[in-house]
This record gives structure tokens, C-alpha cells and sequence, in this order.
């Protein structure tokens, strides 16, 4: 049996977040049998959501990140300090005495380290000098790769996005150079991050373009699709369904000239109340909000957001505002149910994607994330938040919407190719665990 920690936060409140790791462990099944550890800031919400999952590691028992007691950038970044010293200390202890420093390193954390027999990350996009643990541990994705080389342990980019930073680009560039080549294997799931990390001048042959695991996600059964729909008051018969996600971060950012980030929340809400309004006049279709995000608090809670377009609507008994929380299997089975989905969570649009559900999504157009759309061959479904307007909005919906049948056959075969690529990621770890045990 394998052992994978998986040495990031995956907070079980982001569906989106809670898909990729389902589909990750989807992925493991190559492996055969696996256990899995995933680091958490919050296990209290985490745990009993991934109970079946994954081994959930409380990082707060060893690192000073605890949200009451850290708080503005200069007492964040000196907690990342300390625990970079803590990592060198322990590595230089284990390297002395091997498992006997865990007598000193008491913390869980410090045994799944010893124990694992890979350490993965990357897994959404999350390497740069901050991030991949929900309060930002500085310098930690740039520093792991060697502390998991220098305990011997096969350190693993799996699945992911790489950024380009252009502060302090020459230096960045040279960090991330050096803790990138020090991976024994980078799985990338876009274009965009592969031409990056080749201009970086990494080397190729352990570098691969795969796919998002998302894609891997299974479903909930059609009847349990069902039952969720009529616990939500969905009326099969109030078709077509047309479900929409949104974020408070893309409405804040979405009219930068108002200056005011609730100014912009403000436009938003009016511009999407308009387009709603403007699909159910012509297709008296019925809108879903789905909250594919419920916090850790409200300004990650999509259903604050869709409340509030909502009240702006004119035609509010034909606009469902989904409330209770859902499983990402559940939330991919309802959203199979619908004949269009316009997103702002762009993993709520591949699951709509991977169900043959055309889709819109709206996004930054510097959103490399984006390019998980094109691998699909569904350009035309990308919309730029920077762009929006009512009338812009409701014309690209209208045009997905006329073409939704080829669309529809175009995704069944695209996303099995995806769905493969995918997979390919588990198979790509299996090699390079099976080759280490060998040599």
C-alpha cells in the first residue's frame, strides 16, 4: 500500500476544491491500494466531510498559523519564517538520527513526512511564494521540494497550474527554476503552464501536459439527481434549467473603473439580474443558483451573491436560490441536469462540461485556467468578465444555447479524452513509485 500526503489545504467548503480531490483520488486507483493524508487548517470543517476520503492532518498542532493569532502580511510572513526553521530543523535531525527525531517532532504532521511515500502538490494551481494552505504559508511550495529530497521521499506536481509572476520576475524566475527541478515528476494539466515552465528552461522529459483530475469526478446516480431536485422544489417539468454559479471575487473585480470593490459587486448583480430576466422572457426557462463555494466565511459564500441578484429580478418565482450544502458529486449530478450552465467557478464548468452540458464560463481573460476550456475545443463558451454586459452576456448565451445540441456531441467525445489524460496522471505516479522501488 502506497502512502500519499498530499502536502496542501483542499477545503472541503470549495466544491471546486473538493472535486479535484475526489478526482486525485480517482486517480490513485492506478496505484492500487492507497492511503491518503491532506494537510488542514481548519480540520473541524474538513474532517468530517473527507472522513471517507482522506486522513485529514491538523497543520495548527505544529505551525503558528492559527487564524486568531496571526494576522496582517508582516505576522504571516514571519509564522512562514518559523516554519521554514522548523522544516530545516527537522530535516537536519532526521538526516542525523532517522525516525528517532520524531520523538522531539511530536506533531502529526511530522510523521506523515516520514511515512509517506510520495508527497504531491500543485494540485489547483497553488505554487508561488504564497499559498497552498488556506492561511498562506510563504516560501513553503518553494522550499518543500528540497526538504522532500532531502529526506529521500519523491516529491510530485501533480495535476496542476503554474503562474507567472511579473514582480520580481528575474529572481522568481530563478526560485522557481530551482524548487521545480527539483520535482521528480510535474504533471500539468494546461498548455500554458508547459510553455512557462519551458521557458524557465526546465527540462521535458519528466514534464507532461495531462488534465485537470476534475474531470475523473463521478456523478451521483440520475435518481439521486432527482431527489435532490425535488428537495430543492426543481420542478422536472420547469424546463429548460439553466444553472448559473458566481463568486464575489469576480463580481468585486468585475467594473475595476468604480473604484469600489461593492460598487462593482452593486453593477454586477444589477447586469446579471437583467440577463436572467431576459432568458426567462425568451425561453421561460427556470434558473438555478448553485453554490459551488459556502465559505470558510461570507465573502466565499456563493449563495450570498446569488441571493442578492435574485431580490434584483424581476421575475423571481421562476429563479431558484439552492441553499443547502452538497457533496461535489452531488452538486455534479445536479448540475448534469440542466440544459445550460453559466459559471464564474470554472470547475463547476468542467463538471458541466464532463456531463455534455453546454456551458458559458466568465472569467479574466488572464485566467490561465482558461485553457482547460480550449483543450475541450469550447472557445466560443468563454466569455471575459472585464468585458461584461448584459447585452454582450445574454448574446453569447444565446448563441451557446442555439448551437447546444452539436456542442452537447462535441464534449461527450472531448471529455473522454480528458477523462483519459486525466487518469494518465495516476498512471505517470505509478511508474515513478514502481521505478524507485526497483532502483
Amino acid at each position: 500500500m502506497y502512502k500519499i500526503l498530499i502536502a496542501e489545504n483542499i477545503p472541503s467548503l470549495n466544491k471546486g476544491e473538493m472535486t479535484i480531490l475526489d478526482g486525485m483520488l480517482e486517480s490513485f486507483r492506478t496505484l492500487g491500494e492507497a492511503q491518503v493524508s491532506v494537510l488542514s487548517d481548519r480540520p473541524e470543517i474538513d474532517a468530517p466531510r473527507y472522513v471517507s476520503k482522506a486522513k485529514v492532518i491538523d497543520i495548527r498542532q505544529a505551525w503558528p498559523l492559527n487564524g486568531g493569532s496571526v494576522s496582517g502580511r508582516t505576522g504571516k510572513i514571519l509564522a512562514s519564517i518559523l516554519v521554514m526553521l522548523q522544516h530545516l530543523s527537522f530535516v537536519l535531525l532526521y538526516k542525523l538520527v532517522g525516525a528517532a527525531a520524531l520523538r522531539l517532532f511530536k506533531s502529526e504532521i511530522w510523521e506523515e513526512y516520514a511515512k509517506a511515500d510520495v508527497i504531491l502538490m500543485g494540485h489547483n494551481g497553488a505554487f508561488g511564494t504564497g499559498g497552498g494552505i488556506a492561511v498562506p504559508v510563504y516560501f513553503y511550495p518553494l522550499y518543500l521540494p528540497f526538504f522532500a529530497n532531502a529526506m529521500g521521499k519523491p516529491v510530485v506536481f501533480y495535476g496542476g497550474s503554474t503562474h507567472e509572476y511579473r514582480r520580481f520576475r528575474c529572481l522568481l524566475s530563478r526560485v522557481f527554476k530551482s524548487a521545480l527541478g527539483r520535482m521528480d515528476l510535474i504533471a500539468l494539466r494546461e498548455r500554458v503552464s508547459y510553455q512557462m515552465m519551458r521557458s524557465l528552461g526546465l527540462q521535458s522529459d519528466k514534464m507532461f501536459v495531462t488534465a485537470d483530475p476534475a474531470f475523473l469526478l463521478q456523478p451521483v446516480s440520475h435518481p439521486r439527481a432527482i431527489e435532490i431536485m425535488e428537495h430543492e422544489s426543481i420542478a422536472k417539468e420547469a424546463r429548460p434549467l439553466i444553472g448559473i454559479t458566481v463568486t464575489r471575487r469576480r463580481a468585486s473585480m468585475a467594473f475595476p473603473q468604480l473604484k469600489n470593490p461593492e460598487h462593482s459587486c452593486m453593477k454586477h448583480a444589477e447586469v446579471f439580474a437583467e440577463v436572467i430576466d431576459n432568458l426567462i422572457a425568451r425561453l421561460a426557462a427556470t434558473v438555478v443558483f448553485i453554490p459551488h463555494c459556502i465559505g470558510f466565511g461570507e465573502e466565499l459564500d456563493d449563495r450570498i451573491v446569488a441571493a442578492d441578484i435574485r431580490r434584483r429580478c424581476q421575475n423571481k418565482d421562476r429563479v431558484k436560490v439552492v441553499t443547502t450544502e452538497y457533496a461535489a458529486a452531488e452538486v455534479k449530478g445536479l448540475i448534469g441536469q440542466f440544459g445550460l450552465l453559466i459559471g464564474e467557478r470554472v470547475h463547476s464548468v468542467i463538471n458541466a462540461m464532463s456531463m455534455g452540458v453546454p456551458s458559458v464560463v466568465i472569467c479574466h481573460s488572464s485566467d490561465q485556467r482558461l485553457d482547460i476550456i480550449r483543450m475541450l475545443g469550447q472557445d466560443e463558451a468563454i466569455y471575459f468578465v472585464e468585458d461584461l454586459a448584459a447585452g454582450a452576456l445574454l448574446s453569447k448565451i444565446c448563441d451557446i444555447w442555439a448551437k447546444k445540441e452539436g456542442i452537447s456531441a462535441e464534449l461527450e467525445c472531448q471529455t473522454e479524452i480528458m477523462r483519459e489524460r486525466a487518469m494518465l496522471n495516476g498512471k505517470l505516479l505509478k511508474d515513478l513509485l514502481e521505478s524507485r522501488k526497483k532502483g
